[in-house]
């Protein structure tokens, strides 16, 4: 009895007037498993049970012990994890059909009767447990609470045994499975997930409490480093699906401006390294493969191999997506059909008389159908953005592993590759470039190829189902369309190829004018190089107009095709069908319409994706099979070139680190970066192993053989190399200029091919240091490019410093050896970066020291104290190293104990000074003579100071190494930087960029393109408002059951309307889509050329504190963004903004209180875009500001391949590459998240924007009676596609922004300050005709902010004089003469040439009417021609005699195409001293009267300078020549000689006065040059 009371206190329960009650409860079948109320309450136990003590464990874990005092950010995944949030996806979605059905059973099947609560309590109770129960796992993988799976455990055996429970209850009440039923099948579903839930907690038992048949797995790597906060892999799927693990960053974004440090590093798997190795690892298999089977390298099968797999995954869940995209239409062709029933009451929306709702039923109604379309919607927005994330997140790692693999490669490039003109720097940073983000973007539109035809073939079936045979005949004309877009594409992807082509011959140009700056700026040809680059961007930006011509009339095909097939197909359905057109048929092929219309718009552009894509790769294929440095030889005797490209870990570089051979082994201490990359570069002796012949232990190497720069050549460049080089002595390199010492350096270091024979190293002697004849730096401090990674050692340091002379330069750099080194060493002079050089190689423990003529670019008096102390003391004496010197400085033969004289590729002569005195007299008193003025002027001085007496004066040494700390601690940390941080706007971008950009592209032309898009929006309207029209007379005409003729003449009225209304909707989109396509491209060449031209126009300052890579950046990047993507961009935003506001706007219109549901989701849109544009726009600037030093770095590099190379320092290289594509990798991460992030919110706004129109409208026809079912259609059509718009809106709003970036760094570089090209005055035709320069008072600096470099200089050269100029080095002596060209600023006193004030002239006019042979020579990509006479102003005659006289007649003549043969970049196919001559021809071609040599003769040997100075004294008797000379001896001969001492006068007088006078500085630099 006391049951039943409690039972019977439960009838509210089974409800009122319900026949089954638990009245007169007996433990019998009837009462309890045959009774439908019991069943229930007995399946809703476990439920309630689990919610209270769910909540219970949770409080008191949470609240009550020390959990609530931690904080978690991060959980460890137990086993299973995965799969069971998927499944608890399933089953949520499950239980909101339990509760749907739950609710319909209860209100439609007993709709006259009083509410039965048993029919709902459980489903909501069920549904209110699966959300604790999410809570719940969630909180114990986040606590790491293993024994909490208990309590799970034991629920999902209760809820199981419900499910069964209600199972046998069904049986028998239905006599059997009746599958018509829904909440049979749900109860059956139920079981299933249950059971599935079981298994997985059985499993999570298994593991982590029993570790059964398992091994625990230690506490993540990852998870170790403080700074990992992307941490994707370490939080639950849920937060992953949504992005929720990523609120973090937005807050902080929201909050302030955020920094790279914020940002701060990725999880393993997402690393550079990591992939670089996956790609290496997939590369290696391949490669093998390839050679095998004697077949080429095939780079899509490393791309299957290293990334198939994630990328498959993406492909799997984007079918999930594209799937649930087929659900919207059906729905709404349903939820129009339950509208129409009602509206017309034809009492179709009666339901079955069942015990529960049928499936048929739920189905059925409009409600329901409404819900699925938001759940569809939800299962598309997941799987979408989860698609996106995977691909483009693969697509970064195959970005960043590519190049990692390309810098890998060109560490390994054989040195022809480059210098000979096959492949450039150019070409090859467009691999890093370029190619990548082709292949990057293929990837991330991979799975397009197959998802369009799907989705499209999915739509037709739709189609079919609701418009007959009329949707196939209407979709033939897509069909049709689809080959003419195949063509189109085809030509666009034509002329994109025709425009990266141009854009690679741009840049290529535009790295040529700024390596060469200086000397274009020295000659006045500013206006050449901008017209050359200028009309290649015309070609450039013609191309695109014809590409953009084409894209055009595909985007027209493209957004004309649904409105042509709606209209072939409404216009047929009535005849074919005889059916009027009705609203549940109209709107669901309009919506499919709409939805087809982005898969075919996409088409065209994923195969011009992939084409590029396939296009990259084989050029990506070309460069890892270029030519590479030699393999060693394993006493096989087989030598030779690798060709195949292939990533080799045996592949040596001359030389391997040693076992602790050698004296000085246990020095070379490398300082360890923590970096643990693979060494693809360590190995043996280059060429010759030591198994080949027995090395003498007083042999360094031996050397046989013959050698070649290009593989292709037959006659090889050194001939019959037969050289020893001995261990510990000072081999001595000498010979003519083009005579092969350099090529002999080459040989030895194995940059060259050998043909025949090798070089054998010494096992205990086989480390180098080189020192290259063009000093290569690196963007780094003095100290830093000295030590070069080796372990410091004060005292080795202070020695090196001291032997180089460079303590008095590092005294007056504002930093000291702190001092940033600018990039290529801009901020040095030639004998200061050479100095540092061989700085290096002298620092270094290295056995052996290879210098390239290092004592051309030095004054005669710091290349004597090198030699002395640096050569002779450290490197010969104290440190008893091998050293291979070239030079042209014959005097220091009789030091040298073995001398090696070269000529024409062959060794003439080698042995000490006496051997070959005795073999050819003749040659060296021929060294004698050309010493012979320098021996005379000496022989006039009588007792000069001692040269460590002269050093004694200029260096100063730093006296206690306290003294030297606390003078460090003091500087400004700054103090030493010299190339400046990049600029970085913060805050949103200023409304003026986007005002300039209107500008460029023209005010009417963007009014007449905002009007274009309010009338192409309120066509479509109106055009949609006819269909709606339409479609109702349908209803009506089916109500009336009108006759054929009636039918026809209405189709006849509404066809018309509907294509004259179409017709005008597609001409609109086709005049705005052509209107902004032409302008920004217009706007676009404005912008480049506006830039180009300030650039081109800076002063020298903003060059030598700028990075080539990051003004390139602005060239490429940048200029790309604003080519290609810009107008786009814009007309988008605004087109989608206008659409959106149209679609409100007629929701509102329709149902009035739309806007009100609409309000808070339109305050949470808008607090969204702030937030997202906040965060976006700060990692987006990151990331382009992160981009510049990987290209930096990566040029830097390229620059310096042979340096690097001897040094074997390819690991640290690469380590520092990987370093800085991680920190652009980061960047790039996270701005992809991001956006992910941002896509599931939107998506998740429109989904609900889709529910309310949804509710409203189809509450509003029940309840009103007056919402027509067409008007109900249109509502929610519009709704579908607001959903997309929205996305859109703020996309493109946030792509707008970022892409505005680009335009912000242009108009930054076209507000930089410029030279000022004005003058007040013009000069004559004739000006200078005397050539008398007149400095008065002068002052300079290099910038308003930095100190003078030249003091008070006030001297006068008269006409026709001789000036030599020398002093130490940083003496100001290029100063003097840049002040004359207008290259640094005089802020005081004047210059006065030939009585005119030279400030007062046109810029380029000064320049063009003096010559200059500068410092470093330069030569330009193109003919000799050019290079001789840019302008075209001389015939060919006056260009032989200029050749003639620079001694270069004969090596032009034997070039096969003469005069028109071409220089390769940089004027790599000469050598340093030829490009000397060609500078000095160039200059004889000016026929000025005033011209300055800057130690042009440094690096040209003694013989052939005589012959120079002779032609020089007599060529230009009537001219005024100033002459910087290293060499004391060459301006022996001068009129006067002006010293130069700290910017300031020291001396000026004429040689021979000054010679007399002892203590002058003149006199001591001479002495010192013997």
């Amino acid at each position: 009895m006391e049951e039943q009371q409690v039972l019977q206190k439960f009838n509210w329960y089974c409800g009122v007037n319900n026949t089954v009650t638990l009245d007169n409860f007996t433990w019998d079948l009837s009462h309890t498993l045959y009774n439908t109320c019991f069943t229930d309450l007995v399946y809703t136990v476990p439920h309630l049970l689990f919610i209270l003590l769910s909540v219970l464990v949770l409080f008191i874990l949470g609240c009550c012990t020390r959990i609530r005092k931690e904080k978690y950010q991060y959980l460890i995944q137990y086993p299973g994890h995965n799969v069971r949030w998927i499944i608890n996806f399933a089953f949520f979605s499950f239980l909101l059909c339990q509760v749907g059905e739950s609710i319909l059973t209860d209100v439609s099947v007993y709709y006259n009767e009083a509410t039965r609560p048993h029919l709902y309590i459980p489903a909501l109770s069920v549904f209110l447990a699966a959300i604790l129960n999410m809570l719940y796992y969630t909180q114990m993988e986040v606590w790491s609470r293993r024994h909490m799976s208990w309590l799970l455990l034991i629920y999902w055996v209760g809820a199981l045994g419900g499910e069964v429970t209600r199972f046998l209850h069904f049986y028998n009440e239905f006599r059997g499975v009746d599958y018509t039923i829904l909440r049979v099948d749900l109860n059956m579903a139920a079981m299933g997930f249950y059971f599935l839930f079981l298994l997985l907690e059985l499993n999570v038992i298994r593991v982590k409490i029993f570790s059964c048949c398992t091994e625990e797995e230690g506490f993540p790597e990852d998870l170790m480093k403080e700074d990992m906060r992307y941490i994707q892999g370490y939080s639950s799927l849920f937060s992953s699906a949504f992005f929720l693990w990523m609120n973090w960053i937005f807050k902080k974004g929201y909050k302030g401006t955020l920094e790279m440090a914020d940002l701060g590093s990725l999880s393993e798997v997402h690393t550079t390294k990591y992939q670089r190795d996956r790609f290496s690892a997939a590369l290696e298999k391949e490669q093998a493969r390839a050679k095998k089977n004697k077949k080429p390298l095939s780079l899509y099968r490393v791309y299957a191999r290293a990334f198939g797999a994630r990328i498959a995954l993406g492909g799997l869940v984007k079918f999930c997506g594209d799937a649930s995209t087929f659900v919207p239409p059906l729905a709404l062709s349903g939820a129009i059909k339950y509208v129409t029933a009602v509206f017309y009451a034809d009492g179709s929306t009666m339901y079955e008389y069942t015990s529960y709702i049928t499936v048929a039923d739920f189905l059925k109604n409009g409600f329901v159908l409404i819900l699925i379309m938001f759940w569809s919607n939800i299962v598309k927005l997941l799987s979408q953005q989860g698609h996106y994330h995977i691909v483009i997140t693969e697509s970064a790692h195959i970005k960043v592993a590519f190049q990692a693999a390309i810098y890998d490669k060109s560490l390994r490039l054989s040195s022809y590759t480059m210098t000979g003109g096959a492949m450039t720097m150019g070409q090859i940073t467009n691999h890093m470039s370029v190619d990548t983000t082709n292949i990057l973007n293929s990837t991330q539109w991979v799975h397009y190829v197959w998802s369009i035809p799907f989705v499209i073939s999915g739509y037709m079936v739709i189609l079919y189902s609701e418009l007959g045979v009329a949707s196939l005949i209407g979709s033939l004309i897509f069909f049709i369309t689809i080959p003419l877009q195949v063509i189109i594409a085809r030509q666009t992807a034509k002329y994109q190829k025709i425009a990266m082509a141009k854009s690679d011959e741009r840049l290529k140009r535009t790295n040529e004018l700024l390596q060469g700056i200086k000397l274009i700026k020295l000659y006045g040809w500013e206006d050449i190089f901008y017209k050359a680059i200028s009309k290649v961007r015309a070609l450039e930006i013609l191309t695109m107009m014809k590409q953009m011509g084409w894209r055009v009339v595909l985007m027209t095909i493209t957004s004309a095709s649904p409105l042509l097939v709606t209209l072939v197909s409404y216009s047929l359905y009535t005849k074919l069908t005889g059916k009027p057109l009705t609203p549940d048929v109209a709107f669901a092929a309009l919506a499919v319409f709409s939805q087809m219309t982005l898969p075919l718009y996409l088409m065209p552009n994923v195969f011009i994706f992939h084409i590029n894509a396939i296009v990259s790769t084989g050029r990506l294929r070309a460069f890892f099979e270029a030519p590479e440095i030699e393999k060693p030889s394993y006493g096989n005797g087989q030598d030779g070139v690798r060709m195949d490209g292939t990533i080799n870990r045996e592949v040596a570089i001359r030389q391997p680190r040693r076992n602790g051979n050698g004296h000085e082994d246990r020095h070379r201490l490398l300082s360890d970066d923590g970096n643990d990359y693979d060494d693809a570069f360590a190995g043996v002796p280059y060429t010759m192993s030591p198994s080949q012949s027995v090395m003498p232990d007083h042999l360094a190497l031996r050397m046989r053989g013959n050698f070649i720069w290009d593989n292709t050549a037959n006659t090889p460049t050194l001939r019959n190399i037969d050289l020893d080089i001995e261990a510990g002595k000072l081999t001595m390199i000498v010979g003519q200029v083009g005579s092969g010492k350099s090529s002999l350096l080459s040989a030895i270091l194995g940059e060259m091919t050998t043909m025949s024979g090798g070089v054998q190293w010494n096992e205990s002697y086989h480390t180098v240091a080189f020192g290259a004849q063009k000093a290569w730096l690196l963007n780094a401090s003095l100290k830093d490019n000295i030590v070069f990674d080796n372990v410091y050692n004060n005292a080795r340091y202070k020695t090196v410093i001291a032997s180089c002379s460079l303590q008095p330069d590092i005294d007056i750099l504002p930093g000291g050896d702190q001092t940033e080194i600018g990039e290529k060493g801009i901020n040095l002079s030639g004998g200061q970066k050479q100095r540092v050089s061989v700085g290096r190689a002298m620092y270094s423990y290295n056995d052996v020291v290879i210098l390239d003529d290092p004592l051309s670019a030095l004054d005669m008096h710091v290349g004597a104290h090198l030699f002395k102390e640096g050569i002779e003391g450290f490197l010969m004496r104290k440190s008893k190293r091998t050293v291979v010197l070239v030079t042209h400085q014959t005097q220091y033969a009789e030091k040298a104990d073995k001398i090696v004289y070269m000529k024409d590729g062959c060794i003439l002569h080698q042995g000490t000074l006496e051997d070959i005195r005795d073999e050819n007299p003749e040659l060296v008193a021929n060294w004698r003579a050309t010493e012979s003025e320098m021996i005379e002027s000496e022989s006039e001085l009588s007792a000069a100071e001692d040269v460590k007496q002269e050093r004694a004066k200029l260096i100063r040494q730093c006296s206690v190494k306290l003294e030297e700390e606390k003078k460090l601690e003091q500087a400004d940390s700054n103090s030493g930087r010299l190339v400046e941080k990049e600029e970085r706007a913060e805050g949103s971008v200023s409304w003026k960029v986007y005002a300039s950009y209107i500008k460029a592209i023209g005010y009417w032309i963007f009014v007449v393109q905002l009007l274009l898009m309010f009338g192409k929006n309120g066509v479509g309207i109106a055009t949609n408002y006819w269909l709606s029209a339409w479609s109702e007379e349908g209803n009506n005409l089916t109500l009336s059951n009108a006759s054929q003729a009636e039918l026809m003449a209405s189709l006849d009225h509404y066809l018309g309307g509907y294509a004259g209304l179409s017709i005008v909707t597609i001409v609109t989109s086709t005049v705005s889509s052509t209107l902004i396509s032409i302008a920004s491209l217009f706007a676009a060449k404005n912008l480049h050329n506006s830039m180009l031209q300030r650039v081109i126009s800076a002063p020298m300052r903003f060059f030598d504190t700028t990075p080539i890579g990051r003004v390139l950046n602005r060239f490429s990047s940048d200029t790309s963004t604003i080519d290609q993507r810009l107008g786009a961009t814009m007309s988008g935003f605004l087109s989608f903004t206008i659409s959106c506001a149209a679609a409100v706007l007629v929701n509102a219109i329709i149902t009035w209180y739309f806007i009100i549901a609409l309000t808070p989701v339109f305050f949470l849109y808008v607090l969204l875009m702030k937030v997202f544009i906040a965060t976006s726009r700060d990692i987006q600037r990151l990331d382009s500001i992160s981009k510049s030093p990987v290209y930096a770095h990566f040029s830097e590099s390229l620059g310096g391949l042979s340096t690097i190379r001897a040094y074997q320092q390819e690991k640290r290289f690469q380590g520092a590459i990987i370093k800085k594509i991680e920190c652009s990798n980061l960047t790039f991460m996270y701005l992809n998240t991001g956006n992910r992030w941002l896509g599931t919110r939107l998506d998740l706004i429109g989904a609900s924007i889709v529910l309310l129109a949804g509710m409203s409208t189809m509450i509003t026809a029940l309840t009103t009676g007056t919402l027509q079912p067409s008007l109900v259609g249109l509502a929610i059509t519009y709704a579908l596609s607001i959903s997309g718009m929205l996305n859109w809106v703020i996309r493109m709003s946030a792509d707008l922004e970022m892409q505005m970036n680009a335009m912000e760094r242009v108009e930054y570089y076209k507000s930089i300050e410029t030279e000022n090209y004005d003058g007040i005055v013009n000069p004559g035709p004739d000006w200078p005709d005397k050539g008398e320069i007149v400095y008065s008072g002068v002052s300079a600096r290099y910038a308003s902010d930095l100190d003078p470099v030249l003091h008070d200089i006030d001297i006068h050269f008269k006409s026709a004089e001789k000036i030599g100029i020398c002093g130490r080095t940083g003496s100001g002596k290029s100063s003097l003469t840049l002040t004359l060209f207008r290259i640094i600023q005089t802020f005081k006193g004047r210059i006065m040439v030939d009585g005119t004030n030279i400030a007062h002239l046109p810029l380029a006019e000064v320049r063009r009417r003096f010559a200059i042979i500068p410092q470093d020579p330069v030569l330009f990509n193109g003919t000799i021609r050019f290079n001789l006479d840019a302008r075209g102003e001389h015939d060919d005659d006056a260009l032989w005699e200029s050749l003639e006289i620079a001694q270069l007649k004969g090596v032009v003549s034997d070039l096969d195409l003469k005069l028109d043969a071409m220089v390769t970049e940089g004027g790599e196919n000469f050598s340093v001293g030829q490009r000397q001559l060609f500078c000095l021809a160039r200059a004889f071609l000016r026929k000025t009267r005033i011209l300055v040599m800057d130690e042009a003769t440094a690096s040209i040997d003694l013989e052939t300078d005589a012959i120079l100075q002779e032609v020089v004294a007599r060529a230009f008797k009537e001219r005024t020549i100033l002459t910087i000379a290293h060499r004391v001896q060459t301006i022996l001969d001068s009129d006067h000689i002006l010293v130069l001492n700290e910017g300031r006068i020291a001396e000026y007088d004429t040689p021979q006065n000054l010679l007399a006078q002892e203590d002058s500085i003149f006199a001591s630099l001479v002495k010192a040059g013997t």
